[in-house]
């Protein structure tokens, strides 16, 4: 019957702009759309409903897979999106010509995706709780994808949410209802409309951090089972310390590689505040206990080791950045010197390779061939942005490169101060098949901001295999074969 009406209405409509068109005089169904004024709040009626059952049904059948390999979410989360397209199809073929009428009604719009997403997020969530997997002894919680992806589909949700409404062209109906009553009324409801936009994305927001504090909560048991066993006997003949860091490897690599990096970021707080407080109750129960010193020294001990195992995400960074403050404080180089200039435009970075100088002779002649090659970092920062090199300069220990690469960047990936540029110079043999590594040398971004446009000189140093921090913990994550590359070609010194 809902059906059969809408499309009454806008047949009757298509009839009255073909007859405005072909005809002067006013037709006397100008004002038909009123018939149907009750409908429409009948038909918004209907349209939640089949709204909610649809998301419910797409939670249902999604397999917790990712789309493909270029996305973090699941099925229903496209689906979910694709039932509000279809609320927008029928608001633009609705399109109400009277003002007051159209702003109660997109009003209700608004409230009823507002409504979509809470409900979708609170359902996602109740469906990933039931996939709860546990290890062999029935304790252990097993991080799984799916929690991951869970958490993604309802943030990618709340973030598409704004953007949708504006496409519904609500600003165009507040500024007609100012035109029509006064700025004033306009204004205040605009205000009312934003504030159920916000309390939706507030409330979404809220189902994710319960979520993910979940998943952390979850994650306690095993860790404090680890954390008591560890201190108990650490550097004795006991693997607990060694099952604590494979249970965090094995669920930060998972987190790792599905959540996006605000959602990570949510979830190490998370599991951090977990950690805090079953670190705080083993130190008070074990202080009433008159535990000896060493106790409490192996429990400091297991913490140190967890930092370094949590900033698994950052650790070859963290292993840049110290490479970085080396070369600051490098007063020559055996290996030679890089020279480059570079300025921040509002979408890009404007890099210029200018020169290299005594550069180590890698050829029997006592020259080289060189090239130069600028990688971005971290990857997971850049990904999309592909490395550049120079040309190669021949029999030149002195190469004049002078070689300027725009390299087109988002907001969030200029704005990281701590981000770094890898500057490789390598020597390319007579065949072109291989090439020989002559030095590198690093430069973050804010380094490049205060240069503001002027050269920079670099010294070239050789990849070491020190005894860092960040190394250490690389080693540990045996699993993670990012890691066992990058502990391989570090110490072969053999960078590709």
């Amino acid at each position: 019957m809902g059906t059969t009406l809408f499309e009454l209405y806008l047949v009757l409509k298509r009839y009255v702009q073909l007859g405005e068109s072909l005809c002067t005089d006013e037709l006397e169904m100008s004002g038909f759309y009123q018939w149907f004024e009750t409908g429409v709040t009948h038909w918004l009626d209907i349209s939640i409903i089949k709204a909610l059952n649809r998301i419910q049904k797409a939670i249902d059948l999604d397999q917790l897979v990712a789309v493909d390999e270029t996305v973090k979410y699941s099925s229903s989360a496209v689906d979910t999106l694709s039932i509000f397209y279809q609320i927008k199809i029928f608001w633009q073929q609705l399109d109400w010509p009277e003002v007051e009428g159209s702003y109660t009604f997109i009003a209700k719009i608004v409230n009823d995706l507002c409504r979509c997403c809470i409900f979708y997020a609170q359902r996602m969530s109740q469906r990933v709780e039931k996939l709860t997997k546990l290890g062999d002894n029935n304790k252990m919680f097993i991080l799984s994808e799916e929690w991951c992806l869970a958490i993604n589909n309802m943030d990618y949700i709340r973030q598409s949410l704004p953007s949708f409404i504006k496409e519904l062209g609500i600003d165009n109906v507040i500024q007609k209802l100012g035109e029509y009553r006064t700025n004033l009324e306009a204004d205040r409801c605009s205000s009312t409309i934003h504030a159920v936009i916000e309390n939706a994305l507030d409330t979404e927001r809220n189902q994710i951090v319960e979520l993910i504090e979940i998943v952390a909560h979850k994650m306690a048991p095993p860790m404090k089972l680890y954390l008591a066993e560890g201190a108990e006997v650490l550097h004795k003949d006991s693997n607990s310390m060694d099952q604590l860091m494979m249970y965090l490897e094995s669920s930060l690599d998972t987190l790792y590689n599905t959540l996006n990096e605000v959602n990570f970021g949510r979830i190490l707080e998370s599991i951090w505040s977990e950690l805090s407080i079953i670190l705080y109750d083993l130190i008070q129960s074990n202080l009433d206990k008159r535990r000896p010193p060493a106790y409490f020294k192996n429990l400091k001990e297991t913490l140190q080791t967890m930092i370094y195992c949590f900033k698994m995400a950052d650790l070859i960074h963290q292993y840049y950045m110290e490479r970085l403050e080396y070369q600051k404080n490098q007063p020559l180089s055996p290996f030679g010197q890089l020279t480059i200039r570079a300025e921040f435009t509002d979408s890009s970075l404007l890099l210029t390779i200018l020169n290299a100088r005594n550069l180590l002779p890698m050829d029997s002649n006592g020259l080289v061939d060189s090239f130069t090659k600028a990688s971005f970092m971290p990857t997971i920062r850049f990904n999309g942005v592909s490395p550049v090199k120079t040309t190669v300069h021949h029999k030149n220990c002195f190469p004049l490169y002078d070689q300027e690469f725009c390299i087109i960047l988002n907001e969030q990936q200029m704005a990281a101060g701590d981000s770094l540029i890898l500057f490789s110079v390598k020597d390319k043999d007579l065949f072109g098949m291989s090439s020989q590594y002559i030095g590198e040398c690093y430069i973050s971004f804010t380094d490049l901001r205060e240069s503001d446009g002027e050269q920079i000189i670099m010294n070239l140093s050789r990849p070491e295999y020190t005894d860092s921090d960040s190394l250490r913990a690389l080693e540990f994550r045996q699993g993670d074969k990012q890691a066992k590359d990058f502990i391989k070609k570090l110490k072969s010194k053999s960078y590709s």
